[in-house]
């Protein structure tokens, strides 16, 4: 029966050319709907995507405000302690670059550092601010400000990842630190590297109870204390800095001062 049917059809070439009119109309109409589909689709996808990076820039200004407002908590409560913080940022940072860690963990160091003695705020002033010798339970209260860092840090998700480094910034390579006693490996490596440019500005620091030293002294007394105190690979980070770039590290920090540093940027001192 088909084969009955299809034998009679037969187009003259006007018919022909009807019909391939008709079906190009067709598929050109369906091009263009298409198209006007998918330009439509296009459209919504863009506006989502500017909705997403509105909400986006408002959380990361949520985040950075969060930032500063803990920042100038610390600063306000104590101007010395936000000083050093940005020293030990350059320090760490510098060291971190140096030993080849990723910009990730350079990042984590540097939210570290400009929080790392937020826990001093749960210090008493009188203990917090005395300019003569800490009296053995006013140093137990001075030894807990890790820990009082640490539960105000790791209750905010983007700054959670620095608050292993605030806990741990004072602990020892030979076990001897606080507040855990930890020892070698068991201390992550950005806490090492931390513990070294912490103490690298308290030496070079003037306190109220001592003049500051010279970075070449300070850096000399690191190196005694590796194995000890500090992680050797660690040390050798600091010392493959040498002294006369720490110096001019600290020179550019001391000049270009606090306020001149975004808090959510690395300190960078060439």
């Amino acid at each position: 029966m088909y084969r009955q049917i299809s034998s009679r059809v037969n187009l003259s070439p006007q018919e022909g050319r009807a019909c391939f009119a008709v079906v190009f109309i067709i598929w050109l109409c369906f091009i263009l709907f298409v198209r006007r589909f998918v330009v439509g689709f296009q459209r919504q996808l863009q506006e989502q995507i500017n909705l997403y990076e509105k909400c986006l820039e408002k959380l990361n200004k949520t985040y950075e405000g969060t930032l500063k407002a803990l920042i100038a908590a610390l600063d306000y409560r104590d101007h010395a302690t936000w000083d050093h913080s940005i020293r030990v940022v350059a320090y760490a940072t510098a060291m971190a670059e140096e030993m080849g860690l990723a910009q990730a963990e350079q990042e984590k160091l540097a939210l570290a550092g400009f929080l790392h003695d937020i826990g001093k705020i749960g210090v008493p002033d009188h203990i917090l601010l005395k300019t003569t010798k800490l009296l053995p339970e006013e140093w137990e209260a001075i030894k807990r400000h890790p820990e009082f860092g640490y539960e105000i840090i790791h209750q905010i998700e983007f700054l959670e990842n620095a608050a292993d480094i605030i806990l741990l910034h004072h602990e020892h390579y030979d076990g001897s630190g606080y507040p855990l006693g930890l020892k070698g490996e068991k201390i992550p490596l950005t806490a090492r590297i931390f513990a070294v440019a912490d103490a690298l500005d308290a030496m070079t620091s003037d306190r109220p109870y001592r003049s500051a030293r010279s970075m070449e002294e300070a850096v000399s007394e690191v190196r005694r204390l590796a194995g000890k105190q500090f992680c050797p690979q660690c040390v050798q980070g600091l010392e493959s800095l040498g002294v006369e770039n720490l110096t001019r590290i600290q020179q550019c920090v001391k000049k270009e001062g606090v306020f001149k540093f975004r808090p959510d940027e690395l300190v960078r001192c060439s």
